[in-house]
């Protein structure tokens, strides 16, 4: 590849407009850079190195014969002696690597599942290949359709993903929910005559089916969001310290039920701040919905957030010095289809190492 070009690619990638095959590149460049060695010591660089001290010690060619052949041959000795050393601490340094990167790569991503349970207490497990659509009073399964009509509206459905997983589902109203890992939804069996309400914890993403005449409200800790037909992002996980609400499309009011009762409208491309009064700024979209199109999107992200992150979608619990995970921020994207050892080795690149003891991952971020 040209130089000039892969210039162009890393300008684009900084300014967040590389295209997917660009994206492809660059991560395929920190790979590699992540799996290259700096420490070479061939015949040639050997060589060099002689050849250059040679003509600074001694530039008379007569005054040095004598002596140089000795020096030459003692560092020859000692050449080989190192060169033995770093084999072996090579070969030992190889098989560790080599044996963390096994284990990293028997850590799967996360996938479609979760559990579903019913207004009369009976759970059923989700998988990759299960479709859930409630329509008609029914809710409709790859395994067959379940009669709810005679449910009142206050009865809950509840549907859960567990760490690892995500799922979709379409309520009643055509509205369509992702719904995130580690992440909860309860909606009645039957909408009210009046309003379309559901409860949320943990993430997801909604497209809401345009109604008028029954708004839509996602009730999320002590915020509500009302809305007619839209498209936004809501996140509210336990370590959030408030909801965050981010609008892709349309327009949503934001009420936050505390002592002030502080209410807010959001346009496209705000969200609602993790703050405890409600406050709201411009948001990099692209980067929150990332996850729904099979992205980890990071834009000068801390390695305490992007750890946060990796916890849910691939179960494991990480270990780092908190201080160095707040400071460290990086920008970058990374597939969600991947498994752990990729994002190990496009971590490393960014001088951060993952060592796997007793089911958690310890990560030591090297000091700029």
């Amino acid at each position: 590849m040209e130089k000039e070009t892969l210039k162009e690619i890393f300008r684009k990638y900084k300014s967040g407009t590389a295209s997917p095959e660009e994206l492809r590149i660059i991560h395929s460049f920190y790979l590699h850079k992540a799996n290259s060695s700096s420490e070479t010591l061939d015949d040639q660089f050997v060589q060099e190195q002689l050849d250059a001290m040679d003509r600074h010690l001694f530039p008379q060619k007569e005054k040095r014969i004598s002596v140089w052949k000795y020096a030459a041959a003692a560092l020859i000795i000692l050449s080989s002696a190192f060169g033995i050393y770093k084999y072996t601490q090579q070969e030992l340094s190889e098989k560790e690597t080599q044996q963390a990167t096994e284990l990293f790569a028997a850590i799967k991503p996360g996938h479609d599942q979760a559990t579903l349970r019913l207004p009369n207490g009976a759970v059923i497990a989700l998988g990759q290949q299960d479709k859930l659509i409630n329509r008609d009073g029914m809710v409709q399964l790859n395994t067959g359709n379940l009669d709810l009509s005679t449910s009142t509206g206050n009865q809950m459905i509840t549907l859960q993903t567990p760490r690892g997983g995500q799922f979709q589902v379409q309520l009643e109203d055509g509205t369509k929910i992702w719904l995130n890992a580690g992440s909860t939804i309860s909606y009645p069996a039957k909408f009210g005559p009046n309003e379309r309400s559901v409860m949320l914890k943990g993430e997801a993403y909604f497209e809401v089916a345009h109604n008028p005449k029954k708004p839509f409200k996602v009730n999320v800790g002590n915020d509500e969001i009302q809305v007619l037909g839209t498209g936004f992002n809501i996140q509210s996980y336990a370590d959030n310290l408030a909801p965050i609400t981010t609008l892709v499309h349309g327009k949503v009011k934001v009420t936050r039920k505390n002592k002030e009762q502080q209410s807010l409208i959001l346009q496209p491309g705000q969200q609602t701040l993790a703050h405890t009064n409600l406050q709201k700024a411009n948001s990099d979209i692209s980067g929150i919905i990332a996850w729904k199109n099979g992205l980890f999107s990071f834009r000068r992200s801390s390695v305490k957030n992007i750890v946060r992150e990796l916890e849910r979608w691939y179960n494991i619990d990480f270990v780092v010095d908190q201080t160095a995970a707040e400071n460290r921020l990086i920008t970058g994207e990374i597939p969600r289809n991947v498994n752990l050892d990729d994002v190990m080795q496009i971590l490393s690149y960014f001088d951060i190492q993952g060592q796997m003891k007793n089911n958690k991952v310890y990560l030591t971020i090297k000091k700029q």
